[in-house]
């Protein structure tokens, strides 16, 4: 008896213990809600058939894939002008998405924060080394605001010096004692190879010509490059928009626009000035360093090179500019707020920014992605972006510095006008007048 008395009593205890634990897990378990992923959308133009448009279309799919807790939609357009239009309608009904990619296109930027609905990233931050670390220090001081905050980041640079074909520089005597090409240090020199271009090309085909020139080339690509270098005044012109464009060093860039024309057979777009370079009809192609991903494997990429532009003083000079990037929703859900700073920092660590510098030809935002490893995997870049960050002198493009209306006025009025006397006084007057307005 007394061992069986001993033997209900443990097992009556033993079933005690074991309800108690049941009720508690079951308890826990009917407490625990299950966490559910959060939702953004990225509006962005990489949505084309284009192989880089596909990379970076992949990177995004990417993300979603490493954080199973954010569910990344897409609403791709074929390219960015479309989606910035589609994003900037949205605002017009007080809607944004949670990521807008801007690519380059500042006037949403503006618009997204006029409405008070860009979120300001700077206090993710300054409370985030790892942010902080990735963001290129050019980015900082073109896009902060003079409160203090930043409404967009970019996850690429526009790095522009201009392409050249060496092999055309060398057949027409360009080179130094040892044979190889001498690039020109001066806008003097410059000039100067364009006329012993222009003769070695009239002995060639009818076909050549030193340049074929699209005339937004000639704005976005050749005229603050040599304002700048033209003289500390031009350089200061260069750097903000100015208050007088009556000054000689914008009226000498005004009279070397016209002479750059003088070499060219002009072309309607882009993509005909590329083809011409790709073709072996033109000789210098002026754009920036993506272009190598166009050039890579084609039957002239052993053949061209990256330069930097001359200065009047001798220095060297290229175009490294912070556009504008993506922009954020100041969503009323901190969830979605953090998520979308999350897909920021993804697109900005050193494997993505590799990713897009080996894959699609961008040049890095992350100051901390090591060039050295992009010019052996990828030396056409590499050599380009070691070029282009080399220089002696560095500027931003004309459309971070300059106002929308005056880069407008000079791309419809510049091509022709710049071609007389008359028609540069014009361009003078008309650039003051819209400041007097």
């Amino acid at each position: 008896m007394k061992s069986g008395s001993g033997r209900f009593k443990y097992t009556g205890w033993l079933c005690a213990v074991l309800i108690i634990i049941g009720l508690t897990f079951s308890g826990g378990c009917a407490g625990k809600e299950e966490v559910q992923p959060v939702e953004i959308t990225v509006v962005h133009g990489w949505g084309g058939t284009a192989q880089t448009h596909k990379v970076v279309r992949e990177i995004y799919q990417e993300f979603s894939a490493l954080r199973p807790d954010v569910i990344l939609k897409e609403q791709a357009s074929s390219d960015s002008t479309i989606a910035v239009e589609k994003a900037n309608d949205m605002l017009a009904v007080d809607r944004m998405p949670d990521v807008v990619s801007t690519n380059g296109l500042s006037y949403f930027v503006q618009n997204a924060v006029t409405k008070g609905m860009a979120l300001d990233l700077m206090p993710y931050i300054e409370a985030d080394d790892e942010l902080k670390a990735s963001i290129h220090p050019s980015v900082l001081e073109s896009w902060t605001t003079e409160d203090g905050k930043l409404y967009t980041l970019p996850d690429a640079l526009e790095v522009m010096g201009f392409w050249y074909n060496a092999s055309f520089f060398r057949e027409a005597g360009i080179t130094d004692a040892d044979g190889n090409v001498k690039l020109p240090d001066t806008w003097e020199e410059f000039f100067g190879d364009c006329e012993r271009l222009d003769a070695w090309c009239e002995k060639q085909s009818s076909g050549m010509s030193v340049f074929a020139l699209e005339d937004i080339q000639v704005v976005e690509d050749f005229l603050l490059a040599r304002l700048a270098g033209a003289s500390p005044e031009g350089l200061a012109m260069a750097s903000a928009m100015p208050s007088d464009f009556d000054t000689p060093s914008f009226k000498r860039t005004l009279q070397d626009a016209a002479r750059l024309y003088s070499y060219s057979q002009d072309v309607d777009n882009i993509d005909n000035a590329r083809q011409a370079f790709l073709d072996g009809r033109s000789v210098i192609y002026f754009n920036g360093v993506w272009e190598s991903d166009i050039f890579r494997g084609t039957g002239i990429e052993g053949e061209i090179g990256y330069a930097a532009y001359p200065t009047e003083s001798g220095a060297s000079l290229s175009y490294i500019s912070p556009s504008s990037g993506y922009v954020v929703y100041d969503n009323p859900d901190p969830g979605r707020r953090e998520a979308s700073i999350e897909f920021l920092k993804y697109m900005l660590s050193t494997k993505v920014q590799n990713r897009l510098a080996i894959d699609t030809g961008q040049a890095p935002s992350n100051p901390n992605v090591d060039n050295a490893m992009i010019r052996e995997d990828y030396p056409l870049l590499g050599n380009a972006l070691e070029v282009a960050h080399g220089a002696d002198l560095q500027i931003k493009s004309i459309s971070s510095v300059w106002d929308a209306a005056a880069v407008d006025f000079l791309k419809v009025e510049l091509p022709q006008a710049c071609r007389t006397e008359e028609g540069r006084l014009r361009l003078v007057n008309g650039l003051n007048g819209q400041r007097g307005e």
